[in-house]
């Protein structure tokens, strides 16, 4: 292969994984959801080689688990999973925010700042409509993925990036569609004082315990959501 054709054939492999990682985090491909290699070659422009490729570097990241000839499966949402997910931003969040923000320069203030301003929940009358949903995740992620690079620590900024997928993941597979239960409309609520317009050092405070109470309520709702599920199975039709 020549050089011009390594690098396009680098530069596809990229696009399909970008484009099924989003599919992932947002959850247009739910947990669980099986995927095979040449059913995702026919369905976008990228080749098989190239969502091979990406499907590996989706695995590695945790986001799909590879199935011995059998394909691949979107890593699965559980209550383990979830308690361990939670657990582990429990500790890595709070410290990222205090490392981050100690060492943020004066353009990075600025630029946190600025995300700041914009970084409100989604509405809560009602349902949560997906697309405001996925632009809080988004803005969420911005605010940490600055932090985390301010924060000058490559390990802390790599294990954020692995574990920020996987809580995107959770707040959309649980505010998708649904009613606001009160316990979270109280987060919520807490969310938009503490957040809004504030400057960047003045959330050093309040964010890692309102990181502790949204991983919590997060972990709380998806073991409730399930037990419900659960119950309904088990009743007559």
């Amino acid at each position: 292969m020549t050089d011009q054709g390594a690098t396009g054939e680098a530069s596809l492999t990229q696009q399909a994984y970008a484009a099924l990682r989003t599919r992932i985090v947002t959850c247009e491909l739910p947990p669980g959801s099986s995927l095979t290699e040449r059913g995702l070659a026919r369905s976008t422009p990228y080749g098989l080689t190239p969502i091979r490729r990406a499907l590996a570097r989706l695995d590695r990241d945790g986001l799909v688990i590879t199935l011995p000839r059998a394909g691949y499966v979107v890593s699965p949402l559980d209550v383990q999973e979830v308690s361990e997910l939670v657990e582990a931003w429990d500790l890595i969040g709070p410290e990222l925010v205090r490392l981050g923000l100690e060492r943020l320069s004066d353009v990075e203030a600025q630029e946190l700042a600025g995300l700041l301003s914009e970084w409100s929940p989604p509405d809560t009358g009602g349902e949560y409509q997906v697309e405001a949903v996925l632009r809080f995740s988004e803005l969420s992620r911005r605010v940490f993925q600055l932090l985390a690079i301010a924060s000058a620590n490559r390990w802390l900024r790599s294990t954020f990036e692995q574990l920020s997928d996987q809580m995107s993941r959770l707040w959309v597979t649980l505010l998708r569609g649904r009613e606001v239960p009160e316990q979270l409309r109280q987060l919520i609520d807490r969310w938009n004082r503490h957040i809004a317009g504030r400057q960047p050092e003045e959330i050093a405070e309040y964010l890692p315990q309102l990181i502790r109470d949204s991983g919590r309520a997060a972990r709380d709702l998806f073991a409730s959501d399930l037990s419900q599920d659960s119950e309904r199975r088990r009743l007559p039709h």
